[in-house]
């Protein structure tokens, strides 16, 4: 019997899902969250956050700011990249 180790969640499946369902799903060691939004990026960060894990986002844009400054280990990349 195979059993799937990893989660693909993607932005239109993270608006239906509540935070009790969202700290489930972050007990997966292996997770791929997909077109989010700024909004979701930070949910997804505040949630593990909150489950007692370390945090490390990067970003490209000023759209993931919230998200970087809300981990624990924000990386700002690109050379023209937004001020955060």
């Amino acid at each position: 019997k195979f059993v799937a180790k990893a989660m693909v969640i993607n932005g239109e499946q993270l608006e239906t899902i509540t935070e009790d369902e969202l700290d489930v799903i972050l007990q997966h060691d292996q997770l791929v969250f997909a077109r989010t939004s700024p909004e979701q990026k930070l949910r997804i960060v505040n949630g593990c956050q909150r489950n007692g894990k370390i945090v490390a986002v990067t970003g490209d844009g000023v759209n993931d700011s919230p998200a970087l400054k809300a981990a624990d280990i924000g990386v700002a990349m690109g050379i023209a990249g937004s001020p955060v």
